[in-house]
């Protein structure tokens, strides 16, 4: 149902995840249509290849005669249009059971784990499309120097982000399965994080071969059941190992170690420990994809990191920088980033939590994720669409913050007033970060506006 001529409607197609689907369905020759609230870049480049999409949910966008409808894992079973399609008899498919039909017309990469997956599913189809293999690929970001986040190309190898946050991803079949880490979230689908490492245990078993970085505990304790994975880590005993980390702002090097032999000295284009990680990821991916290390690693010699990831906005005295990390352990990686790859550097962090869920189960674990920053600015909590939670807000983060660090932690109700507080406070030399999966980013974009064009005075301490 989703071959060439096929007719397809995407509901909630703007979002990353679904576009980049959309994308490599359209370049397949199936027919797409698409809706959502709201355009964005991405809908545009659908527009572009075709596809027809609708601005708003309605019944009447789900027309007779398509062969499918595809769901994020946004949209409710209550949702209009998939309500439309059930009556047509119209099949419902959710996104990562579509991707896992797609994968297997391919030998597929298939990247999962809490943290880091989208940046190292971009290694690994940077390294594969720079030493000639021409991968397709689906990654969780815009990816600038790889022409998007999506693309459906002529090599065998098909390499993609696995979502885990329905659950779903044990459905995905990959030829190599790589797993970053283990962490607590999403759970309004998990019972605990016990149920989140068998989930993820279920996906590893359904693949002919798998990465596990075992610098993370709970991926360590998978991996004895996994005799022949391919073991990856910093500083602790793996088959792929770095040592003697090296960093210098945007750049990291470390000496890479096979099963105990010396390798080479790697440039890393990205800073922070958790990237080197991601990196023996997708170094390990690539040697089982067929190449050799020495290939791999001039291959992440051209890697840039998605948007949103660490990304750079502005460098004008004060360094200005958008990240999309939203746990607490990403925020945490984050921050030891600057503080090894820039020392000495004020750090300001503005944060906007993302979800009322997440924040009532996490909440109280962004202290100790914010003890490396200066100064915390916290926003009021991105929904995502969800309901309000009773007595759930982000002074609970402030609150945790003042009680676990000694970083200075202020709540902001707006964005424009945060932007305001920080043009009045911030000096040179100064890094500014927002940390946050919803529309945070419009702060800093906002600063670094201001501070290219160089007006900011500087009149109180933050």
């Amino acid at each position: 149902m989703m071959k060439r001529g096929s007719r397809v409607h995407f509901v909630g197609i703007a979002g990353i995840g679904m576009s980049g689907l959309a994308s490599v369905l359209a370049s397949q020759g199936v027919r797409v249509s698409g809706s959502d609230l709201q355009s964005n870049h991405e809908t545009g480049i659908l527009r572009e290849k075709g596809a027809r999409i609708h601005l708003g949910h309605s019944a009447d966008h789900v027309v007779s005669g398509l062969d499918a409808i595809i769901v994020s894992s946004a949209i409710s079973p209550d949702h209009e249009e998939v309500l439309a399609a059930k009556k047509q008899g119209i099949p419902v498919i959710p996104r990562l059971i579509a991707m896992a039909s797609l994968l297997q017309k391919h030998r597929s990469v298939g990247v999962a784990g809490t943290h880091g997956k989208t940046t190292t599913t971009a290694m690994i189809a940077t390294i594969l499309k720079h030493r000639g293999h021409r991968p397709s690929y689906l990654i969780g970001a815009d990816c600038p120097a790889l022409g998007g986040n999506a693309c459906l190309d002529s090599g065998e190898w098909f390499v993609a982000e696995v979502d885990e946050s329905d659950g779903l991803l044990v459905n995905v079949q990959s030829e190599i399965a790589v797993l970053t880490n283990i962490g607590k979230d999403h759970l309004q689908t998990y019972s605990s994080l016990e149920d989140i490492e068998q989930t993820f245990s279920q996906y590893l078993r359904q693949s002919a071969r798998q990465v596990l970085c075992v610098n993370d505990a709970r991926v360590a304790h998978l991996a004895e059941a996994f005799s022949d994975a391919m073991t990856v880590g910093v500083d602790v005993t793996a088959d792929l190992e770095a040592r003697h980390l090296g960093y210098d702002r945007w750049m990291t090097s470390f000496d890479l170690y096979e099963r105990g032999t010396w390798v080479d000295r790697v440039l890393l284009p990205a800073p922070g420990e958790h990237n080197v990680r991601n990196a023996l990821c997708a170094l390990a991916a690539a040697q089982l994809a067929g190449l050799s290390l020495t290939e791999a690693i001039h291959g992440l010699r051209e890697f840039k990191l998605p948007h949103r990831r660490f990304e750079l906005l502005e460098e004008n005295g004060v360094t200005v920088v958008d990240d999309y990390a939203h746990l607490p352990e990403e925020i945490e990686a984050s921050i030891q980033a600057i503080r090894t790859g820039w020392p000495g550097r004020r750090i300001i962090a503005v944060f906007q939590p993302h979800r009322y869920s997440r924040t009532k189960a996490l909440g109280d674990d962004f202290g100790v994720a914010f003890a490396g920053a200066d100064t915390v600015f916290v926003n009021p909590i991105y929904s995502a669409c969800e309901l309000e939670i009773p007595g759930t807000t982000s002074r609970q983060v402030v609150d945790a913050i003042r009680k676990d660090t000694s970083s200075t932690a202020r709540l902001i109700e707006t964005k424009d007033q945060t932007v305001r507080v920080l043009e009045a406070c911030i000096e040179p030399g100064d890094f500014i970060i927002s940390f946050g999966a919803g529309d945070v980013w419009k702060v800093t974009e906002r600063l670094a506006q201001i501070l290219e064009s160089g007006s900011f005075l500087h009149k109180v301490a933050c």
